[in-house]
């Protein structure tokens, strides 16, 4: 029995996702016979073709021509009359969309900074056109967005997967997607969503997979609906509509032992961490530990079409641990699917496997998906690599732990290794919102660090909120000055900034204890029953108001302090890596120079 293993849209369309490589690798190990196919990617191979753009332009002549819907697109008819009214724009957007996505996998034409501009400005263009035929949904090169946010409701999901209006998934997997696989020759099907603009995609795929080929046995995990465990004893729709079971936690245990049980006709109750229907009953099977890390395999990349993805060479996701070393970050949920359990990698098996997928695959180029390098890991890591003399070029993320841990000689190493930017997870400069978060570390800490991390050559690029629970306006402004102070034009320590506003998660320390951070109440809509983001109700600190007016400001303010703002706001993370590898730090902020300049 076949396994087809399913990657949806809507993410990112730079490099494949990790988890099909990682279950398709160890399910292979176990004897099973498994495809993996990136349906994100090939959507977007055909959302980006003349042909679909065309398709929309119909739709849109189609809904502007019909008086039964004059009320319900009263505010987008304006938009659609222009759309239409202007021929040259319109014929420029559709002739040039195959090109565009060209000039992204050309290696001449990719660093050529106008022409990618250029180019990567004609894919939003042509998202904008697909969105608008779907009105009010919002198509773009990361995520999905149905008005609403149906798929926080269980009727909303309902409805949205079977509304060929506003779901231009329905005819993208009918006319386009579906018929490109032979269904017949898989008993099971397994889809992975990670992200919340995958729910809608992802279910009317396997709805419409359901309708059409009864025999499939359809089985999703992935982060999402792991966080929605605890809501599914009344919601076996889910299971009569979308999917026959539900994996949570790690996939490889589980997903081998469904796949043997249902090979052998065997009953599912001893399938571990397995939520099905029995009857009317909604079944949670116990969980298990996950595997050791010797027992994971090497991911494979093969099935999955490098070529297609926008870029020039292939970009490959890597992990050399799961969950978080730290786990203590209060407002964060990313260990949630690893049962908080962190374990790690052997870091000469690291090297060995990315000299193994670099030769295989034909690239140098990786980034880690580890949730935080612990420095230890990075140190003992980056000596394997330069030891083994791995060619490798590569992102990761770093937590602020101390300038002793994080020396300038373990940043040495670990930019010699290969790695040419770091992401650390500043979230705020103001000393009692670190320790409120409990990070771990102070302001002074960050500061030495990235100098350190700086002086080695590395691009340092900050996440920061505001907004946090209790953060005054003046904590704020400590973070702000602390921007301002390591800037590109001061002391040019900090060399990108990827802000938001501070979001309260389903799952988080804080969500689970509210009143240890003055929360006065967690907003619980019945309406919203499978939400992640929650509103709340708080007295202490900066109110909502004060902390959008924050946040807009801070943007006016990394705009006159990071000058190469110009280039690293157009590149997506890796094609950033592809540009510093090509360029280096210091032309890429000269390029942004020169064209301040002009």
């Amino acid at each position: 029995m076949k396994v087809a293993l399913l990657f949806p849209p809507q993410w990112y369309p730079s490099q494949p996702y990790l988890a099909l490589p990682s279950l398709k690798a160890h399910l292979e190990s176990r004897g099973h016979e498994v495809d993996q196919f990136d349906l994100n990617i090939e959507c977007y191979d055909v959302f980006l073709s003349r042909k679909y753009l065309e398709h929309c332009v119909r739709v849109i002549r189609e809904r502007l021509a019909d008086p039964s819907r004059s009320n319900e697109d009263q505010e987008v008819r304006p938009v659609y009359k222009d759309i239409l009214s202007d021929t040259a724009f319109l014929e420029s957007v559709l002739n040039e969309v195959e090109d565009a996505k060209n000039v992204l996998r050309d290696e001449t034409r990719f660093f050529q900074f106008d022409k990618y501009s250029k180019a990567y400005t004609n894919l939003k263009i042509a998202m904008q056109l697909i969105s608008y035929a779907h009105h009010p949904s919002r198509v773009d090169l990361d995520s999905f967005f149905m008005q609403g946010n149906p798929e926080e409701n269980l009727s909303g999901i309902l409805e949205a997967t079977q509304d060929r209006v506003r779901n231009p998934f329905l005819h993208m997997f009918d006319e386009y997607l579906i018929p490109k696989i032979q269904w017949e020759e898989y008993g099971i099907v397994g889809l992975s969503i990670i992200h919340i603009g995958q729910v809608i995609p992802g279910l009317t795929l396997v709805r419409q997979l359901r309708r059409l080929y009864p025999h499939l046995h359809i089985v999703v995990g992935g982060s999402v609906f792991n966080r929605h465990a605890n809501l599914l004893d009344d919601k076996q729709e889910l299971f009569k509509e979308f999917f026959h079971s539900l994996i949570v936690s790690e996939g490889e245990l589980p997903l081998d032992q469904l796949v043997r049980h249902i090979k052998e006709n065997k009953p599912l109750n001893t399938v571990p961490n397995l939520i099905y229907l029995d009857g009317e009953r909604v079944i949670k099977n116990p969980k298990t530990e996950a595997l050791p890390y010797e027992q994971l395999t090497c991911p494979t990349f093969d099935q999955l079409p490098l070529e297609k993805y926008l870029m020039p060479y292939p970009v490959l996701p890597y992990m050399s641990s799961r969950g978080c070393y730290w786990g203590k970050c209060t407002f964060c949920t990313h260990s949630f699917i690893y049962d908080s359990h962190y374990r790690k990698e052997n870091e000469v098996r690291v090297a060995e496997e990315l000299d193994y997928l670099s030769k295989k695959y034909k690239t140098k180029y990786f980034t880690f998906s580890d949730e935080a390098i612990s420095p230890n890991a990075f140190n003992r890591m980056s000596k394997e690599i330069l030891k083994r003399g791995v060619e490798m070029r590569s992102l990761g993320m770093l937590k602020f732990e101390s300038s002793e841990k994080e020396s300038a000689e373990l940043f040495d190493d670990i930019y010699r290794a290969g790695f040419l930017m770091l992401f650390f997870g500043l979230e705020s400069a103001n000393d009692r919102i670190l320790s409120v978060i409990d990070k771990g570390c102070d302001q002074e800490t960050e500061r030495a660090v990235l100098k350190h991390s700086s002086e080695a050559g590395i691009w340092n690029h900050l996440y920061l909120f505001f907004g946090f629970p209790t953060e005054e306006r003046e904590e704020a402004e400590d973070t702000i000055r602390f921007t301002i102070e390591n800037s590109e034009v001061e002391s040019g320590i900090i060399h990108s900034v990827g802000q938001s506003i501070f979001a309260l998660e389903k799952d988080s320390a804080i969500y689970h204890n509210p009143a240890k951070f003055k929360i006065d109440r967690i907003i619980q809509d019945p309406k919203r029953d499978m939400a992640i983001v929650f509103d709340y109700e708080i007295k202490s600190g900066m109110q909502r108001e004060e902390v959008l007016d924050v946040y807009e400001n801070f943007d006016s303010i990394i705009e006159k302090h990071f000058p190469s703002r110009k280039i690293w706001n157009y590149l997506s993370r890796e094609h950033f890596l592809l540009y510093l590898d090509h360029y280096g730090k210091e032309e890429i902020l000269n390029m942004a120079s020169i064209r301040t300049a002009t």
